[in-house]
């Protein structure tokens, strides 16, 4: 059996024969380290691995950034990804994004190999670090459980974002304006040396922002900044890296029932006086060294942190206000090992590395003005320590692939002692997770290659999974003190794809089948927190589906772009609790889970200065409950955007963007609420016609 103990030894071994291959310093690698780092480098599967992927490097985010938060970058220049925004705007404020229809808990993401998630809830909270594609030099998604990772299981897929190198950057800045609709207003500052005769190289950029959202009370205030520094030597890159930011969201996190929202779409549920105050901050120092021609190693130590307070407000029939806080704080340090190696033997390419780290979490409430009085105070602390080994050969036109990953997790509750009977003594939950991926490529020719792969990864459940709500209390006790009430849940990856490339044209033809057991579902009972609803398994699910990449210039001034994808999903049979233990549904779809997505984009140059790029995004029907009562949907939508950008002088760009042109009424999210005559859909309603224009001054 496979302990942690082993699963460490295992790894440690294999980048100790990797490092002592040779240990002769060579700096023919050090122009190579200095534009991707050995860590980001171990997060990246390259153009031709076989993973479903999508790069989107600089060139094709300064076509769509503007701003706004990571998950409305994706879905305008990924396939499989649909994003929504809380506050209606598609801009910021709270919202999250769903990769092949799995949420967004469920996808791993990175920033220069470091985890941004929050390891013990699984999310990534952009809000809380507004502007970060602003600061990017590219993202990469693998769609799938695709590559090992560092953090969180790549159980949907990956986020991979890369900041700039900073090794050939040249000495200048950047400002950028924006104003639009919704009272939205910007302004960023960034600001580069360049390397200097010594190697080193700055880099700093500032961002605020303010914006009164579509919805009702749905504003947003902002700040946000990065910072990095760099020194290149001989064989060595040294980077030090702080990205942070602090917003004030007022809330809307209540979804809507339709009725009322076909009446007034920014109708919010949510009491005007809700509203947070979060932050969050990254510190990254990493280190490359190439030790030969064909051997380098990365080193990085990671710290973060996030928290800040939340406030919910209820009122009685009087109409009087309770208002409760709901603050938290997280902590994380880690450290990061990795190893790359190429011809270790011949047309044989070896990589690996370790992983570890801990993560505190303190949760507690109060009730407004006491806030200095908790009558509720948790802590939980998770740890991890992974590693992996890839390897890759090649002969001829055939390039195979073969990565391993050992994930050991635990977390531990310590439990308001308020709140459960005396002497309760919450066990340790821990979970070892093995992760073998197998893949094949072939070059049929220089421009054409076809792949296959498969993949197995397992994720732990999240606070919330085993807990039902925010308190550890008599209601899910019984979670808690038994380890495996809520399992692990699996899923097992293929994955079969044609890359071509071409002078006119380009394409990625990929098809996945997707097959999962114990999926972790909100079908338990409900808990007296709300409306919330304990988690159970799922035994067995599929999704299966068709994802396009494609591009096209038929003449100079015109390109058209594609991302489109078909899928299907098949829940095979289940019990809810909260529709009586006797009632079992079997061979039904996933929530939340459009059949079709696409995005169509056709840019037209007539002059060179001068861009124009019509943008046409569609999504199919969605179920709001595993049940697929028909009257329980989010209805199919279509939206179009316009876009013009001209460049005015040398580095100065002036752009004019109109989002959802022809004024249409949607909702790309949403859930289920109880209504006059039973359940109705409850939709979270997004922006009507709006526009935002941009100014951005090269210095």
């Amino acid at each position: 059996m496979l302990t942690p103990t082993f699963s460490v030894r295992l790894v440690a071994m294999a980048l100790i024969m990797a490092i002592s291959a040779s240990a002769q310093d060579d700096s023919t690698r050090l122009s190579t380290l200095a534009v991707q780092p050995v860590v980001v480098a171990a997060t990246r599967a390259a153009a031709d691995a076989p993973v479903a992927q999508t790069l989107i490097d600089s060139a094709a985010l300064r076509q769509v950034m503007v701003g706004q938060d990571v998950q409305y970058v994706l879905e305008r220049t990924a396939p499989s990804i649909l994003a929504y925004s809380e506050s209606g705007t598609g801009f910021s404020n709270y919202g999250t994004f769903r990769l092949r229809g799995i949420d967004q808990t469920r996808v791993n993401v990175t920033f220069n190999g470091a985890p941004l998630n929050d390891m013990i809830d699984q999310g990534a909270f952009f809000s809380n670090i507004t502007d970060l594609t602003n600061g990017v030099a590219s993202i990469q998604v693998q769609r799938g459980v695709g590559l090992s990772q560092n953090g969180t299981a790549s159980f949907a897929g990956s986020v991979n974002l890369e900041s700039p190198s900073m090794a050939s950057s040249a000495p200048g800045g950047r400002i950028q304006l924006n104003a639009g609709s919704f009272g939205l207003l910007r302004g960023s500052a960034e600001v580069s040396s360049g390397p200097t005769d010594a190697g080193v190289s700055l880099y700093a950029k500032v961002t605020t922002f303010r914006t009164d959202g579509y919805r009702e009370n749905t504003g947003t205030s902002s700040q946000s900044a990065q910072v990095g520094a760099a020194w290149f030597g001989a064989a060595d890159v040294v980077r030090l890296t702080a990205v942070g930011g602090r917003t004030q969201n007022e809330l809307g996190y209540i979804p809507v029932p339709k009725p009322l929202a076909d009446e007034d779409p920014t109708t919010n549920v949510n009491d005007p006086t809700d509203h947070d105050d979060f932050g969050q901050y990254l510190l990254q120092l990493d280190w490359s060294h190439a030790l030969t021609s064909t051997t380098s190693l990365g080193v990085m130590a990671y710290y973060g942190g996030a928290g800040g307070d939340y406030f919910a407000g209820f009122r009685d029939e009087q109409g009087t206000l309770t208002q409760i806080n709901y603050p938290l704080t997280n902590r994380h340090a880690g450290g990061i090992v990795s190893v790359d190696v190429e011809d270790l033997a011949p047309n044989l390419d070896v990589s690996a590395g370790l992983h570890a780290y801990r993560f505190w979490r303190r949760n507690w409430e109060a009730v407004s003005p006491e806030l200095e009085d908790p009558y509720y105070d948790d802590r939980t602390v998770k740890d991890e320590v992974s590693g992996y080994v890839k390897a890759e050969w090649m002969a001829g036109g055939l390039q195979l692939f073969a990565d391993l990953q050992l994930r050991h997790v635990r977390l531990a509750f310590s439990p308001d002692a308020r709140w459960v009977p005396s002497g309760t003594t919450i066990p340790d939950h821990t979970w070892l997770f093995v992760n073998p991926r197998l893949g094949a490529t072939f070059h049929l020719d220089a421009a054409t290659h076809v792949y296959a792969s498969v993949g197995r990864t397992g994720r732990e459940p999240t606070r919330f999974d085993l807990l039902g709500g925010t308190q550890i209390n008599d209601a899910n006790l019984d979670v808690v003190l038994n380890p495996g009430t809520v399992q692990a849940e699996t899923a097992t990856d293929l994955e079969l794809g044609l890359r071509h490339r071409h002078a006119i044209w380009n394409v990625d033809l990929n098809g996945f089948a997707m097959f999962f057991r114990n999926e972790i579902a909100p079908i338990g009972r409900y808990i007296d927190q709300w409306f919330v609803q304990l988690r159970k398994n799922v035994p067995t699910s599929q999704r299966y589906g068709v994802e396009l990449q494609a591009s096209v210039r038929p003449v100079s001034p015109l390109e058209l772009t594609v991302n489109a994808t078909w899928m299907t999903s098949n829940i095979d049979t289940y019990t809810p609790e909260n529709f009586g233990v006797d009632t079992t549904f079997s061979n039904v779809q996933a929530v939340l889970t459009p059949n079709v997505l696409a995005t169509a984009s056709l840019a037209y140059t007539p002059i060179e200065p001068l861009a124009i790029t019509a943008t046409v995004r569609h999504s199919g029907q969605q179920w709001l409950e595993l049940s697929n009562d028909p009257s329980l949907v989010l209805p199919s939508f279509t939206v179009a955007d316009l876009s013009v950008l001209w460049q005015v002088v040398g580095r100065t760009r002036l752009g004019l963007t109109v989002y959802n042109l022809f004024d249409t009424a949607y909702a790309a999210n949403g859930a289920v609420t109880v209504g006059e005559g039973g359940l109705v859909p409850a939709v979270f309603m997004q922006a009507t016609r709006n526009a935002m224009v941009m100014l951005e001054v090269g210095l």
